[in-house]
């Protein structure tokens, strides 16, 4: 196995000879990437220690990785730091990629792993509404336009929802309807078996619904 040194803290700026990977703030839109060569061939250069080809993967993914870690940990700090955990993770462990999965389920599944050790090491029985949920509701104003108001509403009300589901029942929706994965691609993903994520989607989705009855 190929050495690699490990990648910086976001904090940090990367040292010339590390690769200059860091996890994205909030949930802002991905950077438009140049690169148009696919994921495999990215992980490829990677795994032969091409930093470049690296940077433009997780910019391609970071995202979607900060967006799914931010709605299963309490805070953004600990949806940043476990993003930052999974892209070390991923640069360090490319060379055992073997395409028998999509690149972004491959991250992805990296990505749980990450929340899961985050989750264990705090403790937490659940996950509060994002912060940034509170703060988009508190900084509305009465004269903006209704349709704002009821999307942000909606919005909040989803994310106190998303909240109140069991980890694995959360996990999976995301996974599968905000990601759009299949469900064998979210089994993957989350180590378990095709059933397993149809049943935990199901009540997902039942539980959601009951709590979304006032909003028909």
């Amino acid at each position: 196995m190929l050495h690699r040194d490990p990648v910086e803290p976001v904090t940090t700026p990367p040292a010339p000879t590390r690769p200059p990977v860091s996890a994205p703030r909030r949930e802002a839109p991905a950077v438009e990437v140049h690169d148009d060569r696919p994921d495999h061939t990215l992980v490829g250069r990677a795994a032969l220690g091409d930093h470049a080809a690296f940077t433009t993967l997780a910019t391609r993914h970071g995202a979607a990785l900060y967006r799914y870690a931010r709605r299963l940990l309490p805070s953004a700090q600990d949806a940043e730091d476990a993003v930052q955990d999974a892209l070390t993770a991923a640069w360090l462990g490319a060379d055992g990629y073997r395409g028998d999965a999509s690149v972004r389920t491959w991250l992805f599944g990296i990505q749980t792993n990450c929340v899961r050790r985050s989750a264990r090491r705090r403790s937490h029985a659940a996950v509060p509404v994002p912060d940034d949920a509170r703060d988009e509701a508190r900084d509305l104003t009465s004269d903006e336009p209704a349709e704002h108001l009821l999307a942000t509403d909606l919005r909040a009300a989803l994310d106190r929802a998303l909240a109140g589901l069991p980890g694995p029942q959360r996990a999976v929706w995301l996974l599968v309807e905000v990601e759009g994965m299949t469900y064998a691609e979210a089994a993957r993903v989350l180590g378990t078996t095709h059933a397993a994520v149809r049943g935990s989607l199901e009540r997902a989705r039942h539980t959601l619904t009951g709590r979304f009855a006032s909003w028909r």
